[in-house]
């Protein structure tokens, strides 16, 4: 067997894996679901195309990469929160997390040509500009945009569901404007990370404010709106800029200067002894 058939087998042996873990995790799916698996389809192709989106247009911008990673457990927290309060008639939670799952193996992955069967990743192409940033672009401007939005209209549409006052929308707002703030107005580095650490524990003391209010809908109004805010101030909207990302995580980069090559030093050739030439010339 020679060296190309060795390498179809890879491909294959790849697609044959993961076409094989996508079909067993849709038939535990179908298996569960049992007489409701058309009433839960939307949300298993909701999740499926949320995830896609993401590993594979999302990801150009890494910063917006990272902010939609943090929705996978916040959205299902969220939705396990619609699900107890019972407030859909077919469970949303469970299928989601499925086309979650089923999105992110087709989005995370090649399929076709020679590295089918490896990890997507993404070319990232940035140009340092020659005051040490990065530059952005309309392409940049808009993922960020259209991220931050859903963002909001997810926060938006679980406040109708959960908890439909005033106090929970003000909750949102003022989380949207906190983490633009952060990004918009950075404090120094050590700070900033601290700030962002605080976000997770402000939202476990958010749930207890909530459930102790009867609005369980405060703390994901709290995570929704303070990640949309990172997106919103953490880029440039305006100018020659559009799209560039602001700091904490961009750091002015430093080009590399290539030293010139020394020349190798000469060795120099032993010299006989004066007394051993005189002795070879004589003879």
């Amino acid at each position: 067997m020679g060296v190309k058939d060795l390498l179809k087998n890879d491909v294959w042996a790849g697609r044959i894996f993961y076409g094989t873990l996508i079909a067993v995790v849709l038939g535990v799916f179908a298996w569960l679901a049992g007489g409701r698996i058309l009433q839960t389809l939307p949300f298993l192709l909701v999740g499926a195309v949320y995830a896609f989106v993401m590993y594979r247009v999302v990801s150009q911008s890494v910063r917006a990469f990272v902010v939609m990673q943090w929705t996978l457990l916040l959205n299902y927290f969220t939705l396990i929160s619609i699900d107890v309060a019972d407030r859909l008639a077919v469970p949303a939670s469970a299928p989601w997390f499925v086309g979650f799952l089923v999105g992110g193996i087709v989005g995370g992955h090649v399929w076709s040509g020679r590295a089918a069967g490896a990890e997507f990743r993404q070319s990232r192409k940035r140009v340092l500009r020659d005051d040490g940033t990065y530059d952005g672009g309309w392409r940049l401007a808009l993922i960020n945009a259209a991220c931050a939005l859903v963002l909001l209209a997810v926060g938006a549409w679980q406040l109708l569901l959960l908890s439909p006052t005033a106090g929970s929308a003000a909750v949102l707002a003022t989380a949207m404007l906190a983490g633009w703030a952060l990004f918009r107005f950075p404090p120094p580095l050590g700070i900033r990370n601290g700030l962002l650490l605080a976000i997770p524990v402000v939202y476990i003391a958010m749930g207890f404010v909530g459930g102790a209010v009867g609005q369980i809908g405060i703390p994901h109004a709290w995570a929704f709106g303070t990640l949309a805010g990172i997106l919103i101030g953490g880029r440039h909207w305006i100018g020659p800029k559009l799209g560039a990302p602001r700091p904490p995580f961009v750091i002015p980069g430093q080009r590399r200067r290539r030293g010139k090559r020394r020349p190798k030093a000469k060795q120099a050739t032993p010299r006989a002894p004066k007394d051993q030439s005189a002795e070879s010339a004589a003879r």
